[in-house]
């Protein structure tokens, strides 16, 4: 692989994901509204997946061996509140990205979601018909639809949980927890926590395999927020008697969350032939590469 571009790599993934492979291949990363920092391992460009005609421009002279399709509208309460542009930047955005990789002959992994399920059960395979329940799960799956009828050699990631060097829920609970404050944590809202590093890993594997379809590329345990934010504690010395378990009874509809997110992943972890990291696994390796 000579040159990989990442879409959407001034946010915590992309710019993670941007970082792993710099050392591998020659990375360009995008950004819409916040460029990179000047000491970016990668090449910084403007683009708006919105806009068809710079995406196209931006593979055609570029022409990257495979896209990361990282970038999107990830903020759940926006995009309940504007459905119609999630649909547009995370959907629509999808399929310009596509329609230029096919184009371009470009391998294609687009960054899917966890939440294009209902939350309801938990632990879905990669073969379950996923049923969103939120404005942002459903651009999101319409997403992998869209890319889908564009390529038939794209490989669709979902992930969820994700956390890593830079994570901005880590740093608000190092930050509360230093503090002294206590905090209220949900010990009936699961998902599969997956550190950053494992997932660009595991993107790797499918790169260089050139596999294609749907993969739960996620940690291998599904986890409770109270048990995620103990855990994290734990282990970098914070003190975790400041959390309290709490229900999401009461504020389930006022914060979007969903009872169970998890994915399954002994399907995609038979594919990719690599470690799936544990919680414990991921916040060790976390911890000897800086820490937040």
């Amino acid at each position: 692989m000579n040159t990989l571009l990442v879409t959407g790599g001034s946010g915590f993934v992309g710019k993670n994901l941007a970082n792993f492979f710099a050392s591998r291949c020659s990375v360009i990363s995008t950004y819409f509204q916040h460029p990179l920092d000047a000491d970016s391992v990668s090449q910084s460009l403007r683009l708006d997946v919105t806009d068809a005609e710079q995406v196209f421009s931006m593979i055609e002279r570029s022409r990257p061996h495979a896209v990361i399709h990282a970038a999107g509208n990830k903020d759940v309460r926006f995009c309940e509140e504007h459905p119609e542009d999630a649909n547009r930047i995370n959907a629509l955005g999808t399929q310009n990205v596509a329609r230029a990789c096919h184009k371009f002959g470009a391998r294609m992994i687009y960054l899917s979601t966890d939440l294009v399920f209902n939350g309801l059960k938990g632990e879905y395979k990669e073969n379950e018909v996923p049923e969103p329940s939120l404005a942002y799960g459903l651009s999101k799956f319409k997403g992998e639809i869209l890319a889908r009828e564009e390529l038939k050699d794209v490989a669709i990631c979902r992930s969820g949980g994700i956390y890593g060097k830079d994570s901005p829920l880590l740093r608000w609970l190092s930050a509360q927890l230093e503090a002294g404050r206590t905090m209220d944590c949900f010990v009936d809202v699961f998902n599969t926590p997956t550190y950053v590093v494992n997932l660009a890993e595991m993107i790797e594997a499918i790169i260089r395999k050139r596999l294609t379809g749907v993969f739960h590329t996620v940690g291998r345990e599904r986890v409770s927020r109270f048990d995620f934010f103990k855990a994290y504690a734990g282990t970098f010395g914070l003190d975790d008697d400041l959390l309290s378990p709490v229900s999401i009874a009461s504020v389930k509809d006022r914060l979007f969350l969903q009872p169970d997110s998890s994915l399954a992943a002994d399907q995609t972890s038979q594919r990719l032939g690599i470690i799936f990291n544990s919680l414990a696994e991921g916040f060790a390796r976390l911890k000897a590469h800086g820490g937040t």
